[in-house]
């Protein structure tokens, strides 16, 4: 008997790791963006915003990640932008209400680095983007931040607006808190 629990032991604890699901905290969590118009910088958060994270450290391969964003709630310290950014030449969120992040391929970096390849459709357009972000766990709760970068244009974003006025460079940042 003592060699089967001992065999039993043993295999449990030489199996491989399963990923875990995460459940983000939206509290501690924030989901945005940043981008310069007229030579500044204009950054906005997203107020609603869900993820499904499957994911484990040791194995990032088997990652699986997707978040949907509601595209008409923005919080922003510039007023005149709380309106405007969901308005129908940015975000159109009365015609696209959500945004959509569907993970694809996560490889490690090194230490606590990583970096995502994925799809993010806005505005009815579906466009590549990588993602690179750190991660930090402690027992059961994780901490990724990270950015990527998108051009507006390939979205369709602000259209009418040239990049000389808007840039066309937008930096998504993540700072998400997790449990499992």
């Amino acid at each position: 008997m003592r060699k089967l629990i001992a065999a039993a032991l043993a295999l449990t604890f030489a199996s491989p790791a399963l990923a875990s699901d995460w459940t983000v905290d939206p509290v501690a969590s924030t989901l945005g963006f940043a981008v310069d118009q007229g030579g500044q910088p204009v950054e906005a958060t997203f107020k609603t915003w869900t993820a499904a994270i499957r994911f484990d450290p040791a194995n990032p391969a088997d990652a699986k990640i997707d978040a949907t964003i509601e595209t008409g709630g923005i919080a922003t310290a510039n007023p005149q932008f709380v309106d405007m950014i969901p308005g129908a030449d940015w975000l159109a969120a009365a015609t696209f209400p959500t945004a959509t992040f569907t993970s694809g391929a996560v490889s490690s970096k090194g230490g606590n680095a990583y970096q995502m390849e994925g799809t993010l459709t806005l505005r009815g357009q579906t466009q590549p983007v990588t993602l690179d972000f750190t991660l930090d766990i402690s027992g059961d709760t994780a901490r990724a931040i990270g950015t990527a970068k998108v051009q507006r244009t390939a979205f369709g974003v602000g259209a009418s607006f040239p990049p000389a006025t808007v840039g066309d460079d937008v930096t998504i940042k993540l700072d998400l808190t997790a449990s499992r």
